[in-house]
């Protein structure tokens, strides 16, 4: 009996880390491979970085007010889709200065849990300010088009995951303040990562729990034959995420991130990853599992 298997064999592997000043940002793109890039907004020299200091000089001169939501920390988990079983705690009206002092100064502490996210119309439009200085610089050097809708800040507290899901977009993840733990598979893994339908609601997310790293074996058996890619986010920091690359994330203190998106061409869809779910779906559905 013929039966398909996944081309790896599983292992892991770090990111591979570079200098912002020994690189052509450009070509990264094209190459289509995950990588950390340090120093990226210094060698742009972005006049309103998505940054602390920045965030600080806006609450000095605006009271805006806006909403938190306070989770209890026995589920920090953060989904577009489904929530993971989180519970709130409490829902409070905050101005950005105290906002600020809660996450960087005395902390939310043990118990609670806050990850919040700042599109472009947030805080009167300053955050699309941000945005927009970033893109000034990048999309002339990268050939690519911004994708405001798809790009915001997240400013959350130690513990917040991210679990594992993919994006269209080619993005670039600037790290800011704080340090993430990032785990990455490549578009050939979809067979291993327990990925629901394309065609169900949530298709980006898969089944796997939020930390990948604590799948039972016994219930995800082939997870273990995923090449998986790690690497620590320190503030300064920039990772390129290709399309169609799964990845997972966990603050591992409070932290400011934002996720940069660039709008997606058509040759994109040309890639694995894009045609790589119907695969998938003939894989598990109608072939024996090498594994079981």
């Amino acid at each position: 009996v013929c039966r398909l298997r996944s081309p790896s064999v599983g292992s892991l592997r770090a990111l591979k880390r570079v200098s912002a000043y020994d690189v052509d940002l450009s070509r990264i793109m094209r190459a289509g491979q995950p990588i950390i890039i340090e120093h990226l907004l210094d060698r742009l020299e972005v006049e309103q970085p998505p940054d602390l200091p920045t965030f600080k000089k806006l609450a000095a001169t605006t009271a805006y007010n806006f909403a938190v939501r306070f989770d209890k920390d026995e589920f920090p988990y953060y989904l577009y889709t489904g929530d993971y079983g989180r519970k709130a705690d409490h829902v409070s009206e905050v101005t950005l200065q105290d906002f600020l002092n809660f996450m960087f100064v005395t902390s939310p502490g043990p118990g609670l849990c806050v990850y919040q996210y700042f599109n472009a119309t947030s805080l009167n439009g300053v955050v699309g300010s941000m945005m927009d200085s970033v893109a000034d610089k990048l999309e002339a050097v990268v050939g690519r088009v911004h994708e405001q809708g798809a790009s915001g800040v997240w400013v959350g507290s130690r513990g917040v995951v991210t679990p594992l899901h993919h994006d269209a977009w080619p993005g670039l993840l600037f790290q800011t303040y704080g340090t993430k733990q990032v785990a990455m598979y490549g578009p050939t893994e979809y067979p291993n990562l327990y990925f629901l339908s394309p065609f169900a609601y949530g298709d980006r997310w898969s089944n796997l729990p939020p930390r990948s790293s604590q799948a039972d074996p016994a219930k995800f058996p082939r997870l273990s034959r995923a090449l998986r890619y790690e690497g620590v986010l320190k503030a300064g920091d920039t990772l390129f995420i290709p399309p169609f690359w799964p990845h997972e994330m966990e603050a591992l203190e409070a932290n400011i991130s934002m996720p940069f998106r660039f709008k997606v061409k058509k040759t994109d869809y040309l890639r694995p990853g894009a045609l790589r779910p119907v695969f998938e779906i003939f894989h598990r559905r109608f072939l024996p599992d090498p594994a079981r």
